[in-house]
């Protein structure tokens, strides 16, 4: 037919004759040689479909060919996970009469496996299935109104993972918490507004006692007007989804959780409100952060490193093997590297690497950008330790990088700005769930050992 030419088309057949099926979507599929985008977006365009005709029941014949270097357990890995994360309506502050996701049951065809082979394509459609719903759990909390989404309630939201997920620990640490901890910087972003802030811990130990925890921190603004330094009001209603990071963690400790992963990793939510009034922090400020280090507060609106750092340096204390820290930190990366890659940055080239790799692996990829001795000069200033900004319009992801650096000196550190990847601003405004892939293919494939 002319509608499948392309790679990756497809044609719906409705009510043939003799099939039980409602439908019949016929798929031109691709050659091993197409990149692994490729392969995501065509079963995101069946997805779409089948959420389009409100299919409750799919079946899914994914045939014999797959990425060079890939396996049938990649395909059926990457099919529940994409489908289950398309499964997704945002419908909580609507009426109800919304409609929620159609689809009640995925079914992966395949041919000839037996035994352990058909053991590990299983273990592929629950492994890509509890991806799906880490994007989703993270795209939904990134969608709520700021109103309905501040550090109150998601810390409710946080204590409430235990009735699903017995096997997390969870800690909870209020403004007096932070105050103790001598977090100086994290409590200067929240000062101007009426929500306090709050800090959130996840534990997750499915690993060997031995074994050093992996650490995870999250940015977690719930709404951004930039404070005093305030933001322009053109697409201000976005800055709800500045708390994405924080989301990436909820979603990945929870996907961990589900799979019962033999790993052990500690998560951190930071979250505040940046908001202005008149008890809010103004440039020119200093604070002094958990470290001990000051910090002259240049822009208010540079606030997702002031929480980062103070979380950063909490985390040390579970001695952890690795940290990787999640952020819509920059507008800059946008510039940088458009939308299709989160960007990292690193003081360990190893995890750096495995970062990037897991990102091609589960196609949410990751591009690095450098973090030099040179770029250091930026946090310089006569009357702090440390500056919030510098260095003008130029390398401006990098420099929050960098500032976020003098506080990672004492283990293997990355930082990856999701600007660019947690939301969508066109055609419709909504989160996207990533980097959750990414960094759940990371902890659950051992890459980090």
């Amino acid at each position: 037919s002319s509608n499948i030419q392309d790679d990756g088309s497809s044609l719906l057949l409705p009510q043939i004759t003799g099939i039980k099926a409602k439908n019949i979507m016929l798929v031109k599929g691709l050659d091993s040689d197409k990149p692994i985008h490729k392969w995501l977006s065509m079963h995101e365009g069946i997805s779409k479909k089948a959420n389009a005709i409100k299919a409750s029941d799919i079946s899914i014949m994914c045939g014999n060919t797959y990425p060079e270097g890939k396996d049938e357990n990649w395909l059926i890995e990457t099919v529940a996970k994409t489908v289950e994360s398309h499964a997704y309506i945002f419908s909580e502050t609507k009426n109800k009469t919304t409609k929620k996701p159609s689809l009640k049951n995925l079914t992966i065809l395949t041919t000839g496996l037996k035994g352990s082979n058909l053991a590990k394509a299983k273990d592929a459609a629950k492994k890509g299935f509890a991806i799906g719903e880490g994007v989703n759990t993270t795209k939904y909390l990134g969608d709520l109104p700021a109103n309905h989404c501040t550090p109150r309630i998601i810390e409710k939201k946080v204590k409430a993972m235990k009735k699903d997920f017995p096997n997390l620990k969870i800690k909870s640490f209020n403004e007096k918490d932070l105050a103790k901890m001598k977090m100086g910087s994290f409590l200067s972003v929240a000062r101007g507004s009426e929500e306090p802030a709050r800090m959130m811990v996840i534990e997750y130990n499915g690993g060997k006692k031995s074994e050093k925890p992996i650490a995870l921190v999250g940015k977690g603004i719930t709404f951004d007007t930039g404070g005093v330094s305030l933001k322009p009001p053109a697409a201000m209603d976005e800055m709800k989804w500045d708390m994405c990071g924080a989301a990436t963690v909820f979603g990945v400790m929870s996907t961990l959780a589900r799979l019962n992963a033999k790993v052990n990793v500690v998560g951190v939510m930071a979250c505040a409100e940046n908001m202005c009034s008149s008890k809010a922090t103004k440039p020119g400020d200093v604070v002094t952060s958990m470290s001990g280090q000051t910090i002259e507060i240049l822009n208010t609106d540079a606030e997702g490193r002031l929480v980062l750092c103070d979380a950063l340096t909490f985390v040390g204390k579970y001695k952890p093997s690795y940290v990787i820290d999640m952020a819509t930190l920059t507008g800059a990366v946008i510039i940088a590297l458009g939308r299709h890659s989160s960007g990292v940055m690193a003081n360990d080239q190893h995890l750096a690497d495995m970062i990037i790799d897991a990102g091609e692996e589960s196609g949410d990829r990751a591009w690095q950008l450098p973090l030099w001795d040179e770029h250091q000069s930026c946090t310089k200033t006569k009357y702090a330790d440390l500056a919030n900004i510098g260095g003008g319009r130029e390398a401006g992801t990098i420099h929050a990088a960098a500032f976020l650096s003098k506080f990672t000196t004492k283990y293997k550190w990355a930082h990856i700005d999701i600007a660019a990847t947690a939301q969508y601003s066109t055609p419709v405004k909504a989160g996207t769930g990533r980097p959750v892939p990414l960094i759940s293919e990371l902890l659950l494939s051992k890459r980090l050992k």
